[in-house]
């Protein structure tokens, strides 16, 4: 999850609009991965484009659903740590696929493929196997989106 700190409030809660703020600054305490989304909004005849982070992949998937004639997704990265990427620190990386499926423990485990090919798991176990995965399904496909 994300946090914010009073500090790097700008303003007042809704001078932006109503349920509506904005932070000079968002931190987040775990390693996990999230995701980074490029928004295309129409408004009153008006295109706009924003990000949205997102640290959740039921969150995404709502996202996904919402898709429609006034908001379009145009690209998904997955941000991973260090301990998922096999690197020395985060990477951001475009992404293609999510594929969820349910451990020997019955825990789920996120898959994630990026445009370069590899895939990354959400697993803490040390003899995880891919294959060993059941039930899985699709979260995400790249022709979900208008930027594929």
């Amino acid at each position: 999850m994300f946090r914010t700190l009073d500090t790097d409030l700008i303003g007042v809660p809704g001078m932006f609009g109503e349920g509506v703020s904005h932070w000079r600054g968002v931190s987040r305490l775990l390693r996990t991965p999230w995701y980074h989304l490029t928004l295309c909004i129409e408004n009153e005849g008006r295109l706009s484009e924003c990000a949205l982070m997102i640290d959740d992949t039921h969150q995404l998937q709502k996202m996904l659903v919402s898709q429609g004639a006034d908001l379009a997704i145009t690209e998904i990265m997955a941000v991973t740590p260090s301990w998922m990427n096999k690197s020395g620190g985060w990477q951001m990386e475009r992404l293609t696929r999510i594929t969820v499926g349910d451990d020997g423990s019955g825990s789920e485990v996120c898959l994630l493929e990026v445009a370069k090919g590899a895939v990354y798991h959400t697993s803490h176990q040390r003899d995880f196997k891919i294959e060993a995965l059941a039930n899985l399904r699709p979260v995400f496909l790249s022709n979900m989106i208008q930027g594929h």
